[in-house]
């Protein structure tokens, strides 16, 4: 009788895995006994013996870290046989042949908050599993699913969760009491779940179309049951400040009846300084006031590109440079700090360059020196990184800046130098320094100019370039988008605990990919993405959308 689950997760750095907290929570209701481990930090093979699990349940897999995944599996089954094991996350959603790659019993595609009581229910029952939507079995994937088109796949999904006030207050203690999160003053939550939004870098267009006809793309908890959750959260852990991370926070460039319901509770209820996430074409003085009254303390607009038509046409974040530069006008009026994500190495066809008379680094320093000028309070640069279920990856690839073959190779990270095999080391290089020094550049703006920026990114000095954005980006972090106070050796360990983490994103001067070379050598920058997706064999591409999707007000 299946009764004891063992979650595995990769890494925790500085943000709730949410993903381990829900599914946890939804197998105690069913009554299960569930237990963690980090394969960055606990021995694999003494869990196992320690707690001796009937199934364990590989969580939030990103494609680059899937093979940690994997070798985790095989030490599973070594162990025993009999261990029931699943992996779900975005790779084996959009890379559902990978149960073919391993010994893996089951994957869960897409939402899975429906689909895993019922597979937990099947197994303690000893029932066949291999019916129920959004789970592949390894005997339907072979014998059935293998074969079938990815539209016929879609379809064999449960309808999406609407609304989202039925499910289960996270399990935080599942990872707080294993982890540093636990005393940790920062709290993630995500109040809603899509985003109807098309850029080409992201996961989520693709999502969209397989989910087409399950219900609303953007459903979210009514703010009475947010903030009874995150009461809850405050009274049984130390917060200061919650973190929303929503793909989207408000879709409305109006007070719509939810946020005025929000604006209203949260203080009352909650009362603690607040991020969140929107767009600069959706924020206006009049959705930001009310923001500002619930406790708004910092947001996110991502900039992406500085470049008007490598944001059309490339990216498709469907903004102007004017409603960008009003919206960061607004927050630094209104007291709002602001965090922005650009993207670096966008590859542009040389014919399109030689048009708007730019080389690669051009569109690199259109995106820097629009931050500068738009005042963003911190700002992060990554390459762009090509994930499998984005049409950006299709654009790479069918200009031979990419080759679906390596997919596999790409780092778990994708902050690391571009993977691209349409630029020189010179400027991967510089693209690698901008990451680094572009935040520096931003806290200390009377420090820029072109031909002096110009000057240190070709300069082979990453590491030292580290140290300066690790110490910048802390204390922007610590003391401007999320301002929390620490005892001298909690700060002391936490800082120790960044260095590891972001060196490892970062790899400073260290070259972690070698794509292969093709006879295309086109260039040009800009961009990172979510890291989500992919592997061989290459995914289809989106079908054309026919209709518009409805969002839920």
């Amino acid at each position: 009788m299946a009764d004891k689950i063992l979650f595995v997760v990769n890494n925790v750095d500085y943000i709730d895995p949410m993903g381990v907290m829900l599914m946890s929570a939804l197998a105690k209701r069913e009554g299960f006994a569930t237990f963690l481990t980090v394969l960055s930090q606990d021995d694999l093979g003494e869990e196992l013996k320690r707690i001796k699990p009937d199934i364990v349940a590989h969580c939030s897999v990103k494609t680059g870290e899937q093979q940690f995944f994997l070798k985790a599996n095989d030490k599973v089954k070594d162990y025993s046989k009999n261990i029931i094991t699943i992996m779900g996350g975005p790779h084996p959603t959009f890379n559902p042949d990978i149960i073919e790659e391993s010994d893996l019993n089951a994957i869960g595609v897409g939402e899975c908050d429906v689909a895993w009581p019922k597979l937990l229910k099947a197994l303690q029952a000893g029932e066949d599993a291999g019916n129920i939507p959004n789970i592949f079995t390894r005997e339907t994937w072979l014998s059935k699913w293998k074969n079938e088109t990815e539209a016929n796949r879609n379809r064999f999904r449960h309808k999406l969760t609407h609304p989202l006030d039925g499910l289960p207050f996270y399990d935080r203690e599942i990872v707080y009491s294993k982890t540093h999160l636990g005393k940790f003053p920062m709290r993630c939550f995500m109040s809603s779940w899509g985003c109807p939004f098309e850029c080409t870098y992201c996961f989520e267009p693709k999502t969209n179309i397989q989910q087409r006809g399950l219900g609303s793309i953007y459903r979210r908890y009514s703010p009475r049951r947010l903030c009874a959750e995150l009461k809850e959260l405050k009274h049984r852990y130390p917060t200061q400040f919650i973190k929303f991370y929503d793909d989207m926070f408000i879709l409305s460039r109006s007070v719509d009846f939810w946020l005025a319901e929000f604006a209203e509770i949260y203080p009352q209820e909650v009362g603690l300084p607040f991020f969140c996430l929107t767009r600069c074409n959706v924020l206006t003085r009049e959705n930001l006031t009310a923001l500002k009254k619930a406790g708004l303390h910092s947001l996110t607009m991502s900039i992406e590109s500085g470049n008007d038509y490598i944001r059309e046409k490339i990216i498709k974040r469907h903004m102007t440079r004017p409603e960008i530069e009003e919206a960061f006008a607004l927050c630094n009026e209104m007291g709002v700090k602001t965090f922005a994500n650009s993207i670096l190495a966008i590859p542009i066809k040389s014919e399109v360059m030689t048009e708007q008379g730019k080389t690669a680094i051009d569109y690199d320093f259109d995106s820097l020196e629009l931050n500068i000028k738009s005042k963003v309070t911190f700002g992060e640069f990554s390459p762009v990184y090509p994930y499998p279920g984005c049409e950006l990856s299709d654009y790479v690839v069918e200009n031979g800046w990419f080759d679906y073959s390596d997919f596999g190779n790409l780092n778990a990270s994708y902050q690391n130098e571009s993977p691209l095999n349409c630029f020189t080391p010179l400027e991967k290089r510089m693209q690698s320094n901008m990451s680094l020094l572009g935040t520096v550049f931003l806290a200390f703006p009377f420090l820029y100019s072109r031909k002096f920026a110009e000057f240190l990114f070709k300069l082979p000095l990453a590491k030292l370039y580290f140290i300066f954005y690790f110490f910048v980006k802390g204390y922007l972090n610590v003391f401007k988008i999320y301002p929390m106070k620490f005892s001298i050796v909690s700060l002391l360990l936490n800082i120790r605990r960044s260095i590891e983490l972001e060196y490892k994103k970062h790899a400073p001067g260290e070259r972690l990919y070698e794509p292969k070379r093709t006879m295309s050598q086109a260039t040009t920058p800009m961009l990172g993405g979510l890291p989500q997706g992919g592997l061989i064999p290459p995914p289809p591409k989106p079908q054309k959308k026919d209709e518009p999707f409805k969002i839920l007000d």
